[in-house]
């Protein structure tokens, strides 16, 4: 299952397996109520309706064009604990991101120091 969305407890995930369409596609007229039937993981069928729906009714040129797919929440995995940095490595981290902001804002300076 590919992740979606955490939570603090939960997790949304996108349904994987047999059975399961990558997605199901539908449209429906926004002219009146017709709507196409839904199809699983082929989007031409409901374009061929629409368009045989045009043909049938000229002033109906307007879809509202759905994709459905399957969702599913589960517990959150308890993570292990977060890898420390080695001794002394959390320091240079920061500390070279602040040299570089340094440098960045003093090369944006060197062009008016010509003028």
């Amino acid at each position: 299952m590919t992740e979606i969305v955490r939570g603090a407890e939960w997790v949304l995930c996108r349904e994987r397996g047999p059975g399961v369409p990558e997605g199901i596609y539908g449209a429906e007229c926004m002219s009146c109520e017709a709507r196409s039937p839904l199809f699983d993981d082929d989007e031409l069928p409901v374009a061929v309706w629409s368009i045989q729906h045009t043909a049938e009714f000229p002033e109906h040129t307007l879809f509202l064009a759905r994709t459905e797919r399957h969702w599913r929440v589960v517990p959150r995995p308890h993570d292990p604990a977060p890898a420390q940095p080695p001794d002394g490595g959390g320091v240079l981290g920061p500390a070279f991101v602040g040299l570089m902001c340094l440098l960045t804002a003093l090369s944006g300076l060197l062009p008016a120091l010509n003028y």
